[in-house]
Formats: structure tokens, C-alpha cells, sequence
């Protein structure tokens, strides 16, 4: 009995721990972050838009957001094609999803204009 004890509460933890669904879904955001500023040279912005477009139609249709940082990651992309315009859209969706960025996506909002 005392080493069904231990083994039956491993299970249930183990179940406990694998059944929350992530909050986000991240896709490839956090890998595409690592190679932009580690490797900036071997991903173009044009490339960097596209792979995070394929990760936010997957996002949708798991009806999952996308992580915090997402649009302002766009926003710098498209910035760096000499696209003012998609850049501030990308940074006011970042901080309408995200109300805690809102003073800094402001200031960058600033700067653009």
C-alpha cells in the first residue's frame, strides 16, 4: 500500500500537468526571434512577415491568440521594408491586445509619425 500511494499521486499530477492547453500559441514566433537578431542576415524581413503570417493562421484556427510581442514584432519588420503605415497598425494591435505595452507602442507610434 505505501508504494500505491506515491505512484497513484505521480498520476494524477502527471494527468493534472498535461491537460492545460497553453495560453498562446506560439508557433514559430520564439525560434523566428532567436534567429532575427542572432542571424539577422540570414532571414529577410519578407521571409521573417511570411513565417509569422503562416503561425497566425494556424493561431486562428485553433481560435488561440498569438503571444504577447507578436505585432510588435511585425511592426519592426515592416518598418525595416520602408512600411510605415503596416508598422503602426502592427504596433496599435499590439498594444490594443495587450494594454500593458501601451506606452511604449505609443512612443513608437510617435516616432514613425
Amino acid at each position: 500500500m505505501k508504494k500505491i500511494v506515491p505512484i497513484l499521486l505521480l498520476l494524477v499530477i502527471q494527468g493534472c500537468a498535461s491537460s492545460t492547453p497553453p495560453l498562446y500559441e506560439w508557433g514559430h514566433y520564439e525560434d523566428l526571434i532567436y534567429q532575427g537578431y542572432a542571424h539577422g542576415d540570414k532571414l529577410s524581413p519578407e521571409e521573417h512577415i511570411a513565417k509569422l503570417q503562416a503561425d497566425f493562421e494556424v493561431a486562428k484556427s485553433k481560435n488561440r491568440p498569438v503571444p504577447p510581442g507578436y505585432h510588435a514584432q511585425l511592426g519592426v519588420l515592416y518598418y525595416k521594408m520602408g512600411k510605415p503605415e503596416e508598422a503602426k497598425k502592427s504596433f496599435i494591435n499590439e498594444e490594443e491586445l495587450f494594454p500593458e505595452s501601451k506606452a511604449y507602442m505609443t512612443r513608437i507610434i510617435d516616432k514613425i509619425k
